[in-house]
């Protein structure tokens, strides 16, 4: 039985692809940066899947040199999935970059050290299209870092993708290990766990009454489920090493997310669209409203080209994914 080591295992997206993982016939080894919450992973996962046997734990941090290599000996394969992540403004972005792309080059030394299978990190759109007004974006764009309008989240991934590729272009042949990158947009969708997720906050945010109307921007969405499947696809994919996956289920109008809710009877949710300057004085109050600002009125069209020709993507529905998160929500007691 082949073994895959996840980095992050107590992650939103990482509890999935364990999951996920197990499944198919997968034993898992996951690092956590305490085993104290080891317990809390097996509990998760065995809502889905018996892991009995099934998986093992070390610690490991991002920050530290420490055990990498012995995590990642006997693995075939690598899924990065550990990463900060945060949708806010930060006064040290270093908090969220530096973490981030140590943390990718510890994990990639390791795994070409081990000589893996293959390598797949979870990227991010923020490493494709953070910052960029251009309507039409694919796996082949890149988040320009000089662009001020980037958040030290977007610098984060971008410059820990861009480590991945030029790391493994500048090796020997002989040392060269098989590579690819799952590009996700916002992730929403149940958690596995107690923990949501940061992404899913784009849906508790209009459902928590702090805002009596829905700004209108586009916002590009994913079922966490797609995300997961998506990474083990990749993994053993022949003709998936060397590319990107940018996943996009469905790009909409926030507002649309809005009467999603409404009509699924979550009346909470804003029932008017707030005209642009209204957000702009709101702003300056609500920090989460800041990201925002630059997208107001903006919509573009997101081509996940290469996961549909090459990994025969089909997305699922994303009302369902909206619908499913509002109701975890509620039933951790997270809204009330």
């Amino acid at each position: 039985m082949e073994k895959v080591f996840v980095s992050g295992g107590t992650g939103y997206i990482a509890l999935h692809c364990i999951a996920k993982l197990i499944k198919n016939g997968y034993r898992v080894k996951t690092s956590l940066r305490s085993l104290n919450r080891k317990n809390e992973v097996i509990s998760s996962i065995s809502n889905i899947v018996n892991c009995e046997n099934k998986i093992e734990f070390c610690e490991l941090d991002l920050l530290k040199d420490k055990g990498w290599n012995n995590a990642i000996k006997e693995c075939q394969y690598v899924l990065h999935t550990a990463s900060p992540v945060s949708l806010l403004l930060t006064h040290d972005p270093n908090s969220l970059i530096k973490p981030a792309v140590d943390g990718l080059e510890r994990c990639l030394k390791a795994a070409v050290k081990n000589k893996v299978k293959r390598f797949v990190m979870t990227s991010s759109f923020s490493a494709i299209g953070a910052g960029s007004k251009d309507f039409e974006l694919d796996d082949n764009n890149w988040t320009d870092l000089k662009n001020p309008n980037i958040s030290p989240y977007d610098i984060s991934k971008t410059k820990a993708e861009m480590f991945m590729w030029k790391y493994i272009n500048d090796l020997d042949d002989s040392m060269k290990i098989e590579v690819c990158s799952i590009n996700p947009v916002i992730v929403i969708g149940p958690s596995l766990s107690k923990d949501v997720g940061v992404s899913n906050t784009v849906i508790k945010k209009l459902l928590d009454g702090s805002s009596p109307m829905a700004p209108k921007f586009g916002i590009n969405l994913v079922d966490v489920k797609d995300v997961a499947d998506m990474h083990v696809e990749a993994m053993v994919n022949k003709q998936a090493s060397g590319k990107r996956f940018l996943l996009s289920a469905e790009t909409m109008w926030f507002p649309k997310v809005s009467k999603i809710l409404r009509d699924n009877h979550f009346i909470k949710a804003p029932r008017f669209t707030a005209p642009n300057f209204l957000i702009k004085i709101l702003a300056i109050f609500d920090k989460e409203l800041k990201i925002v600002l630059f997208y107001l009125g903006f919509k573009n069209s997101l081509r996940s080209n290469n996961a549909s020709k090459i990994l025969n993507w089909k997305p699922r529905k994303i009302n369902k994914a909206i619908i499913d998160t509002a109701k975890q929500l509620y039933d951790f007691g997270i809204l009330k």
